[in-house]
């Protein structure tokens, strides 16, 4: 995979997602698409020990941009955050550096990358040497920008204004430091868990030599912490134990803030990545799962961290938090009507062909995700009446509708019986969601008895009503 681009990895991942949509949980689609979205965050090094020719050519690209691995997103965040750089904009700055700034660099690099006599250790270092040329050459660009206006204007436009500009910067700042940012970003770990980062001195000594030696660069040794962190909300703390001090004026006004300015732009990046599953993801769990990561970043920081203490950092995260709370309130208002529209029992059309709204069912599936977390994470998001509200109404029409819809599998013949098991079906699946394994197997039984049976002579309150009193409970 690592020699596909970066967009026919996307669509290998949306291809996979609709395969896991139909196919369920099938271990070897999970396994490739775990690594799929691997790549796609963290695009791997591109080795040119590959035969000279188009192929390799073709890698020149990322293989220049490889050092810039792990400082990448895929999301616009409302605050750009310093050293976290959005991929999109590497295509821009490439095309520029290849056409205004080193173009004759950037030529005899791909014609020596496209010549099969030259040995992949040779490309290797023209890249290397490339990047040298480009650090220098974008720092002039840089300085010319800033003493005249002229220029400035010339490079927004080229590369996107001044978000551009600044990513720019960023970029340049990450070639000069490549010399020992490589290195140190080596002998940090590639997954740094909650302990290491709370209490254990490793990492918190490697840091703070880099931040001696080059404190103009502690933004971006903050933004490769976050990449790597298993709990990316431990920064906060982390920051406390580089200043020497957890109060959060303290940290704010220190060289060590960037370390939680990170974790805030982790929020608005979380936030942004689930109203985009919400809106575009075929995906029925990324939105609830996204609002998890979300609410547990937002759990840890307020654990770590008196926000209410630092004004800039309070306003960023409720910022992020009004905005999914608003998201999640259209979501559950609209709860009601999305597990009535799944529970319908699909009709045929002229030729007798069943018609069936998996958007529907899909839609409800997410909705009892969101509903089932939000129940969980009432003190990050404000929708408590509202998640009462819509509990009861989501119980009620599950329990009666399902029970309705496994009753009448014992009267429905033929086609009908037919168009009836998939509607029960969908119940059970949603039932099991939303209540759990256990109740969904008591409901799988009384699906069999109902089509084995033309009537159920069982009197009193129903196994589905006393398994749905039981799971209530226990929630």
């Amino acid at each position: 995979m690592q020699s596909l681009s970066p967009k026919a990895v996307e669509a290998l991942v949306r291809n996979l997602e609709q395969a896991k949509l139909k196919k369920g949980e099938d271990p070897q689609i999970q396994f490739v698409l775990a690594a799929a979205i691997g790549l796609l965050r963290k695009p791997q090094v591109v080795s040119p020990d590959m035969p000279g020719g188009e192929q390799r050519r073709s890698q020149i690209q990322r293989m220049f941009f490889a050092p810039l691995e792990d400082f990448l997103i895929n999301e616009t965040l409302p605050n750009r955050q310093e050293g976290r750089i959005e991929r999109a904009v590497l295509e821009r700055v490439w095309k520029w550096l290849s056409r205004d700034v080193i173009a004759t660099d950037v030529q005899t690099v791909l014609e020596q990358a496209g010549n099969a006599k030259v040995s992949g250790e040779r490309v290797d270092a023209l890249v290397q040497a490339l990047r040298t040329r480009a650090a220098d050459a974008i720092a002039e660009a840089l300085h010319n920008a800033e003493v005249s206006e002229k220029e400035r204007r010339r490079m927004g436009i080229e590369l996107g204004g001044e978000r551009g500009i600044a990513e720019l910067r960023d970029i340049q700042k990450v070639f000069a430091a490549e010399r020992w940012l490589l290195p140190f970003l080596q002998n940090l770990p590639e997954h740094i868990n909650e302990h290491r980062l709370k209490q254990d001195y490793d990492v918190l000594r490697l840091v703070e030599k880099c931040s001696a030696r080059f404190p103009d660069h502690v933004p971006v040794i903050a933004a490769a912490l976050v990449e790597r962190a298993d709990t990316p909300s431990a920064l906060c703390s982390f920051a406390g134990r580089l200043n020497g001090d957890d109060d959060p004026k303290a940290i704010a006004n220190s060289q060590f803030a960037p370390f939680v300015d990170v974790v805030m732009s982790e929020a608005e990046r979380l936030q942004i990545l689930a109203l985009k599953h919400r809106n575009h993801n075929p995906d029925p769990v990324a939105f609830s799962q996204a609002l998890s990561e979300y609410h547990s970043l937002v759990r840890g920081v307020e654990r770590d961290m008196d926000l209410s203490l630092s004004g800039k950092w309070h306003k960023q995260l409720s910022e992020t938090k009004k905005t999914l709370s608003g998201e999640i309130t259209r979501e559950l208002n609209n709860a009601h009507g999305a597990i009535r529209r799944a529970l319908q029992v699909p009709k045929r059309d002229r030729e007798g062909k069943l018609l069936l709204d998996q958007a529907s069912v899909d839609e409800a599936v997410r909705t009892l995700k969101v509903v089932t977390m939000v129940r969980n994470a009432s003190e990050t998001f404000a929708v408590n009446d509202v998640g009462k509200r819509t509990r009861q109404a989501v119980e009620q029409t599950l329990e009666i509708v399902t029970r309705s819809l496994i009753s009448d599998l014992g009267k429905a013949k033929g086609q009908q019986l037919e168009a009836q098991l998939i509607a029960a079906d969908n119940a059970i699946m949603l039932s099991e969601v939303y209540f759990g394994a256990d109740y969904a197997a008591q409901l799988r039984r009384s699906r069999q008895s109902a089509i084995t049976k033309t009537k159920n002579g069982a009197s009193g309150p129903s196994p589905e009503r006393k398994l749905v009193a039981s799971a209530l409970g226990k929630r």
